[in-house]
């Protein structure tokens, strides 16, 4: 288990240590956010490989849409 820090809570986490399996273990839609991991965007296309360590600060954002 690692904790990491999760648009600025502590979050606990047991899964695959990679962003598409923390997306999925928190029901988010990978196409509908965008995120960074200490403050680097990660490519949508790297979301399978890019690796999360214990104390990495996640960044999830949503799009709206608005008028």
């Amino acid at each position: 288990m690692m904790i990491l820090i999760v648009n600025g809570k502590a979050h606990k986490y047991s899964g695959k240590a990679t962003t598409k399996a923390l997306l999925q273990s928190m029901r988010i839609d990978c196409e509908r956010v965008a995120v960074m991991v200490n403050d680097k965007v990660v490519s949508r296309k790297k979301y399978s490989s890019a690796k999360l360590k214990q104390g990495d600060k996640v960044e999830i954002l949503t799009f709206a849409g608005g008028g």
